[in-house]
């Protein structure tokens, strides 16, 4: 059911590549999509998560295909509700559970957000999402 999930949610995860591509061209302020967020997006096409579970059974599956065929890593737009830091502000990241397949191939460690980073650029600006889910 998860696979199934994922692929349902696969065309919110492109327009939400896109609406944040156009954003970043346009110079608008980027609005950062939560695993709160994505689990409303979800209940409006019949996917029910909540903000525990939305990461491993449809984000992880997600992820996997992507990395599996070479595509950027759409998981990488949501992020966990923000968490204060002190004087620096609201520190944007995903969750813990994101990191796994780039730290088991020595790509990153968990936590660097400049790698995360990148790959949040990689997803929001790959133009050559297929119209239809790839896995």
């Amino acid at each position: 059911m998860s696979l199934e999930n994922a692929r349902t949610i696969y065309p919110i995860m492109v327009q939400l590549a896109r609406d944040l591509s156009q954003a970043a061209k346009e110079r608008r302020p980027v609005v950062w999509v939560t695993y709160d967020d994505l689990c409303v997006r979800c209940k409006e096409v019949g996917v029910k998560e909540t903000p525990r579970t939305v990461a491993a059974k449809l984000l992880k599956p997600l992820q996997a295909a992507c990395l599996e065929k070479g595509l950027p890593d759409l998981s990488a737009l949501i992020i966990q509700k923000p968490k204060a830091r002190g004087d620096f502000g609201d520190l944007l990241r995903p969750s813990d559970g994101w990191w796994e397949p780039y730290v088991t191939n020595n790509m990153t460690t968990v936590g660097s957000v400049p790698f995360w980073f990148k790959e949040f650029q990689s997803a929001r600006d790959f133009a050559e999402w297929p119209a239809e889910p790839f896995f």
